[in-house]
């Protein structure tokens, strides 16, 4: 049986295995090709019949593309792109010119594919939306560990605190706090028990459920809700649905300069050039095409891009904000010494009343105090877990009330404790976070924790670096300890802001983005989300809490940091690629008309040169399909600094790291780290 509601654990394979679409080039080069092959052979015979023939393949071919036009006419009551080339190959075809509007028609629909192809290659690396996790169930009367793909409707699933509901079912034992924010929306926690409903993607936030699944898959609440809202990755790049506006305006402009050209000159050939200005729809296809094959090579090299918006987003990044704990520093802890504050209270007991406390409570802190205990040979008691996050635990043990967290946990609950003393003791100076232990309500002690620094923290923020970007430290700790790992990876005391509450971390962030162009927030925790939410770009890890990581924009799949930096670079040449393309489409159609207008342009070589550029466009778009495998720098040290001097410096010269200037107005302290 596993110990006291153990509920799913991370597993590898995130990967969905589901079919995915496929392209049929059969049935969307049938009829464009027919009209292209007849349009090529019939006509120079001068057949009785051809042009009757080749007008209703044509007429085929061109349906589709008619179609979209009366839709969209239908559904905004405003005409595009499309109405310019339905036009353009009405006029051809109705004048009997059909080799012009068929290659037209062949090479557009050979632009739309490659687009299309490259969002299937992309759809392959594609995320399941509930990570693939082994779960307790009961089965048949057994207990066993389960891949969520392997469920069953009718498994018993066993739940505990911080997991996610894999299915849609409900529950037949225990109970517990149900976050329902991705279904419902907004901060709602709601109790459920036994006979309550519960849905996939749910988190459990508190207590134990056991929950027999009835609906999984695609047939969960969650999915159905999906499959109404998805759109695809193209359609959010705002650059080119700005560029696509702006040629959607021209529309009209067009048809009247047509009219125009053919009052003045008589001449049908250039009247129909200024019908060719359809650069939006040349963009359209092509610019989305190195959105899509980036967004491909990022997750073939564990980086999960979640849209095109976002790594248009990424592309602007200047500023980086990081959290401390799991971010820049390895998630695990390590206890490092207990101080009492009482004379009465031995370390052994003090252990015992923060350990007991935190016993069952899934929290790295937490898991260390016990491991911590157990090494010690402190015999520990079962306790009643009443309340906890990152920031502490609150807990009923042998009838008293303990309480093990920060400051900021113990002032939330009115209980006094010294201010200077977190800030000035070296231990936490040498990087070591404070926990302090209370008993109804009495100060017991304090405990000092420390977190390594990530091998690849120091590397990852010299890269940024020379990237022009601009490195921030903001972690709830305090700022001897924040200011300590900012010496070390070489942060600036003016970019460090420490004891912030989720709440200040939303307002350092807000005052941010008035001074950068965009900035991204790297977080792993509960305590992160809001932060996240309110950057331009929220990053985070493939074994993050589950909030952490579904309100990230991008995802850092390896659980490194250098990730980052190659996600940055990989975003920055996929706009370069996409404004490449835009140029290069709006280049050749207004070239095109005007050669149409002033030197009569062939028809045939106004579409090799129009539509070419779009298809070239696509092809240039697909090179980061085939660009090489991910290379990091070469991680030489694990930090900029050791930490010798540290206990040396000034450190009431640095003031209190940021959080009270900048949320009075300033940006902190400046000054070399």
């Amino acid at each position: 049986m596993p110990p006291r509601c153990q509920g799913g654990t991370a597993a590898a394979g995130d990967e969905t295995a589901a079919v995915q679409p496929t392209i049929d080039y059969g049935e969307r080069f049938k009829y464009p090709v027919l009209a292209l092959g007849i349009s090529v052979v019939a006509t120079p015979l001068e057949w009785p019949f051809a042009p009757a023939v080749v007008g209703i393949v044509l007429a085929r071919a061109a349906f589709p593309l008619w179609k979209r036009t009366l839709a969209n006419l239908k559904r905004t009551g405003r005409p595009n792109a499309d109405l310019l080339d339905s036009l353009w190959i009405l006029v051809h075809g109705a004048t009997g010119e059909a080799l012009a509007p068929a290659l037209a028609i062949c090479l557009t629909e050979t632009a739309r594919v490659l687009r299309d192809l490259t969002a299937i290659t992309g759809e392959r690396r594609k995320p399941d939306r509930v990570p693939n996790r082994q779960y307790w169930i009961e089965r048949k009367g057994r207990r066993r560990l389960v891949l969520a793909k392997d469920l069953r409707a009718g498994d018993q699933v066993i739940l505990g605190s911080g997991d996610r509901v894999p299915g849609d079912g409900v529950v037949v034992g225990g109970d517990g706090l149900i976050d329902g924010h991705d279904l419902l929306g907004g901060a709602r926690l709601v109790p459920r028990g036994v006979s309550d409903e519960v849905y996939a993607a749910s988190l459990l936030t508190q207590g134990c459920l056991v929950v027999e699944m009835r609906r999984l898959g695609a047939e969960t609440r969650m999915a159905q809700l999906a499959e109404t809202i998805e759109e695809r990755s193209w359609k959010e790049t705002r650059i080119g649905n700005y560029m696509e506006e702006i040629g959607n305006r021209a529309v009209l402009p067009a048809i009247g300069a047509s009219a125009l050209v053919f009052a003045a000159t008589a001449n049908l050939s250039r009247a129909m050039a200024p019908l060719q200005l359809d650069f939006a729809q040349g963009i359209g296809i092509s610019a989305p095409v190195p959105v899509l094959a980036s967004l491909h090579h990022a997750a073939r090299n564990r980086i999960l891009i979640r849209s095109g918006h976002a790594l248009e987003r990424l592309a602007k990044v200047d500023a980086v904000v990081f959290d401390k704990t799991g971010t820049l520093t390895e998630r695990g802890v390590e206890v490092g010494a207990l101080e009492t504050s009482l004379s009465s209270v031995s370390e052994a007991e003090l252990l015992y009343w923060a350990a007991s406390a935190g016993r069952y409570v899934l929290l790295p802190f937490s898991a260390a105090l016990v491991s911590h205990a157990e090494t010690r040979g402190v015999a520990l008691t079962a306790s009643d877990p009443l309340d906890y996050s990152d920031s502490g635990v609150l807990a009923k043990v042998d009838g008293s009330e303990i309480i093990v967290g920060t400051f900021q946990f113990l002032a939330s609950r009115g209980i006094p404790v010294d201010a200077g003393y977190h800030r000035r003791h070296d231990g936490v100076i040498l990087n070591r976070s404070i926990r302090y232990v209370v008993r109804d309500r009495e100060v017991l002690g304090a405990i000092f924790f420390s977190n390594a620094l990530r091998r690849e923290s120091a590397v990852t923020i010299e890269t940024l670096r020379r990237m022009g970007i601009a490195c921030y430290l903001l972690t709830g700790d305090t700022s001897k300890s924040a200011n300590a790992v900012a010496y070390q990876l070489g942060i600036r005391p003016g970019c460090t802001f420490a004891e912030a509450s989720p709440e200040h971390k939303v307002e350092v962030l807000r005052r941010l983005r008035r001074k950068h162009d965009a900035v991204a927030y790297v977080g792993d925790g509960i305590n992160d989300a809001p932060a996240m939410s309110r950057a331009d770009v929220a990053v985070s890890f493939q074994q993050a809490t589950d909030l952490a990581r579904e309100t990230a924009d991008v995802v850092l799949l390896d659980d490194g940091l250098l990730g980052l930096c190659y996600g940055i670079e990989t975003a920055r040449e996929a706009m370069r690629l996409v404004h490449r393309n835009i140029v290069a489409v709006t280049a050749a159609n207004i070239a095109v008309v005007a050669g149409g207008i002033f030197f009569d342009l062939s028809t045939v070589g106004a579409v090799v040169v129009n539509n070419g550029a779009a298809l070239l466009a696509c092809l240039n778009g697909m090179r980061p399909l085939y660009s090489g495998e991910r290379r990091d720098p070469e991680i030489e040290r694990t930090t900029l600094r050791d930490d010798e001097g540290l206990l040396g410096i000034p450190w009431r010269k640095r003031g209190r790291a940021g959080v009270d200037g900048i949320l009075g107005g300033h940006s902190g302290h400046a000054g070399p780290a």
